[in-house]
């Protein structure tokens, strides 16, 4: 049996290797986020040149989705990219949806987007709630109606977890999926990109969870700081939203 001694060092000693691979960890972030958005990088992760020139719809199911998951990829794609929002809900459900519509206005265009190139829904039969129930058929065919007039090459939107595991983000995730993969638009084709949901820690890291997303050889936009900035102020537009809960 180890005397009580011994027990104090080998726990000195392990926390002290916790502790600097902490802080190893953090300080390789740190310079592979300084090398990313500066374009430092042999290979410029940041930069995609599939999207660059192209149509890029981004679609949402409430005011405020754009700026919450997606600001990252529209400030990106707004340097080089035509980007439309679409908006399948007024965000309705506590009877605001006029309100939000013109907070949705504000945000993208702090994000960059132009007002002629957002449009929401606002039909009946996909309200905002999530216990509504609503008709995927119509929904697929709104849908289909905007990309052939947005011409969009590719669609950007949640995956079938929703991320926040929002009833409507996994309906909308499921229409977009339904629709791009059924193709015969008149444009040509089109290429879907669903927004990864991950572990609720990866969530709230920050830079500390680039790592992860590089390691996973798919489309990864990172925000500089003034970008962040820039995502907080358009989360701002949305006052109706910057409640207690």
């Amino acid at each position: 049996m180890a005397a009580p001694m011994d027990l104090i060092f080998d726990f000195g000693f392990v926390s002290h290797i916790l502790k600097t691979s902490l802080i190893s960890y953090v300080f390789i972030c740190a310079v592979v986020y300084f090398c990313v958005v500066n374009e430092a990088l042999p290979v410029k992760l940041n930069t995609y040149v599939e999207f660059t020139g192209k149509r890029i719809l981004i679609l949402t199911a409430h005011p405020d989705d754009e700026c919450m998951f997606f600001s990252p990829a529209i400030i990106q794609l707004c340097k080089t990219s035509e980007v439309f929002i679409l908006c399948t809900t007024s965000g309705d459900y506590y009877k605001q949806g006029e309100l939000r519509k013109k907070e949705l206005l504000e945000s993208c265009r702090i994000l960059g987007v132009a007002d002629h190139n957002v449009q929401v829904l606002d039909n009946s039969a996909f309200l905002d709630g999530p216990n509504e129930n609503w008709d995927f058929v119509l929904l697929a065919d709104k849908v289909r109606t905007v990309i052939n007039s947005f011409k969009p090459a590719h669609v950007f939107t949640f995956d079938n977890q929703g991320v926040s595991g929002h009833p409507n983000h996994i309906s909308v995730s499921k229409v977009a999926r339904q629709v791009v993969q059924a193709g015969s638009f008149a444009h040509g084709e089109v290429k879907l990109f669903e927004l990864e949901t991950v572990s609720l820690p990866r969530k709230y890291i920050s830079f500390l969870e680039l790592p992860f997303s590089l390691a996973s050889l798919q489309p990864t936009f990172v925000s500089s700081v003034s970008e962040v900035l820039t995502a907080q102020k358009a989360m701002c537009a949305h006052k109706s939203q910057l409640v207690w809960f």
